[in-house]
């Protein structure tokens, strides 16, 4: 580092525009930054472009793309093609008119393969989903993922049996809640106090990861983030109140050079927590809380799996070139020592939750 840019981030400043204070910093390349524009800039196009690029690539491996959605991908293409098509372009040279039309080219594609869908557009149709990338927001592309524990179903003095109970629905789309070893085959000490509370401060951690990921969350990735922001499990410390147990994760969140966050964010955490430990309704309070933990069972078990799968290099096309996959390279490495003993001791959590409750 030379000694101007060290003069810089001594002073705190923006490493994009050198003007002003650097609020964030990027998790990819470290130089810290003032404003989404910064992010967005020429001089940090590189990172920002793989940061789209793996929302995109994120959103189109939830499910394998079938006839009709094919269809309907294509349609839209289509009309999206046909509503920018200005009067004067009858008038353009005769060249123009054996280009072969937008769903003819896509007829025999995988949509789920990048590379092969890049390839099939057109020079003006690359130049737009550049500028789509550069000039949008991540909610302008990615669909906003809703919480699956945003369901509350209030007691009422009297219940309307005529009303639609959907709850059932509801509750089947939260995570799977795992079968464990009965408590008392797991120990015979009588539990701390304190393990309800640090409870708290793992659902305050895998709230804030959920949404940080847009609720797709890549295994490795999100129990580095986990264990980054949520001592209880990182460092075995004990909580005795629940506002501190949240407000621990509040402030790993901010310090953490892996997370940009803002208030806003913050504070949506907070809620989520409450509304994870609420539960339901008041006779199945625990079933978010058992939820959440199952599905930490699942993340860091899945970690472990694939931080033991080397995988092979693939050969690239125009479009993984230009947009590289999104790796965790900049991640420090995960300690599988550590990612056991979670894994271990989430379930302890979940059979204390079983017999203890709250």
């Amino acid at each position: 580092m030379s000694e101007e840019d060290s003069t810089k981030k001594n002073r705190g400043l923006c490493g994009l525009c050198e003007k002003n204070q650097g609020r964030y910093c990027c998790p990819r390349c470290e130089v810290f930054y003032c404003s989404l524009d910064c992010y967005k800039s020429d001089r940090h196009l590189e990172c920002s472009e793989n940061f789209y690029k793996e929302c995109v690539s994120k959103e189109l491996a939830l499910n394998t793309v079938d006839d009709d959605s094919k269809s309907k991908m294509i349609e839209i293409l289509n009309r999206m093609q046909n509503e920018e098509l200005e009067p004067e372009e009858e008038f353009l040279d005769s060249d123009d008119d054996n280009e072969i039309d937008l769903p003819t080219r896509l007829q025999n594609i995988k949509l789920d393969d990048a590379d092969s869908l890049w390839s099939a557009l057109t020079n003006d149709e690359r130049n737009e989903f550049q500028s789509l990338l550069n000039g949008s927001t991540v909610g302008d592309i990615v669909p906003h993922w809703e919480p699956w524990w945003m369901y509350r179903k209030e007691k009422k003095l009297v219940e309307d049996l005529q009303q639609p109970n959907n709850e059932e629905n509801i509750l089947n789309k939260c995570p799977i809640i795992k079968v464990v070893p009965k408590f008392s085959t797991l120990t015979n000490v009588k539990p701390a106090p304190s393990i309800r509370v640090n409870i708290i401060n793992v659902l305050a951690a895998y709230s804030f990861v959920m949404r940080y990921f847009n609720g797709e969350v890549e295994p490795v990735e999100a129990v580095v983030c986990i264990l980054n922001i949520c001592d209880s499990l990182n460092s075995n410390s004990n909580f005795e109140e629940p506002d501190l147990a949240v407000e621990a994760v509040t402030q790993k969140c901010l310090q953490s050079v892996l997370i940009e966050t803002d208030e806003e964010s913050l504070e949506i955490m907070r809620h989520d927590t409450f509304l994870l430990y609420q539960g339901p309704n008041e006779e199945n309070s625990l079933f978010y809380t058992k939820s959440a933990i199952s599905d930490l069972i699942d993340i860091f078990s899945n970690a472990k799996s694939k931080s033991k799968i080397k995988t092979e290099a693939k050969s690239k096309g125009d479009f993984s070139r230009k947009f590289p996959e999104h790796d965790n390279s900049h991640l420090p490495s995960l300690d599988i020592s550590k990612v056991k003993k979670c894994i271990k001791k989430l379930e302890f959590y979940l059979s204390f939750l079983n017999t203890c409750g709250k």
